[in-house]
């Protein structure tokens, strides 16, 4: 299930990269081999044709690319627990977490004044 997963989220991936690079931006673009600079006559699709269907084609990937994100990042891994970087106990003492901080049950004893004042 995992590799399914992980194979169609790179193919969204994949598409959505050619999708983004083939419309126009400001200039002219990738998409004026296709029909997006001109509507001349010998275009493949017309000027306005193209630039709609690159967009629903956009839409598309990014809702499946966002929906794949989650999905992967929710899965657990490996079968074991699932465990957070905070609750590691990092080796050397530092970065563990601290659960509780000791609280004296006594106040201490306030200090002396030298005696010589």
């Amino acid at each position: 299930m995992l590799g399914v997963l992980t194979g169609l989220h790179v193919l969204i991936c994949i598409g959505l990269i050619i999708v983004v690079l083939l419309q126009t931006g400001r200039g002219t673009g990738m998409a004026s081999v296709f029909g997006g600079g001109g509507g001349g006559g010998g275009s493949l699709m017309g000027g306005k044709g193209f630039g709609g269907l690159l967009a629903k084609a956009t839409a598309g990937l990014a809702i499946g690319f966002m929906l794949t994100s989650i999905t992967l990042s929710l899965l657990p891994r490996g079968g074991g627990q699932r465990e957070s970087l905070l609750d590691r106990n990092l080796p050397g003492g530092t970065g563990t977490p601290q659960t509780e901080q000791q609280v004296p049950s006594q106040p201490a004893p306030p200090d002396e004044a030298p005696e010589g004042e």
